[in-house]
């Protein structure tokens, strides 16, 4: 099973692992990289919108993770577009079981 790990900077990428990387960007798009896959989207007017999406996200990066046997998934929040997400995740452990 992957892992989902939460990050607040760009700058935590795991180093020499494999990773399906999920952030805010200017569009939705998906994007290969070396060290596996960046699934972008796009900020919308609606908050509700866009954590939907986001969290939409998030589930197909699970999928694209068991499919292509990348043990970590990477949730980076430092580009939301409110101050406080709602993305559900363990504040006492950096890493939850998906």
């Amino acid at each position: 099973m992957a892992k989902v790990k939460y990050i607040t900077s760009p700058d935590e990428l795991p180093a020499g692992q494999n990773y399906v990387l999920v952030m805010y960007g200017k569009e939705y798009a998906q994007m290969r990289h070396p060290r596996g896959l960046t699934i972008t989207v796009a900020r919308q007017e609606s908050k509700t919108v866009s954590e939907l999406s986001f969290l939409t996200a998030v589930h197909t990066a699970r999928g694209i993770a068991k499919q292509e046997k990348i043990s970590e998934i990477v949730v980076c929040t430092a580009t939301t577009p409110w101050p406080t997400p709602t993305i559900p995740h363990s504040p006492a452990v950096g890493m939850a079981e998906v």
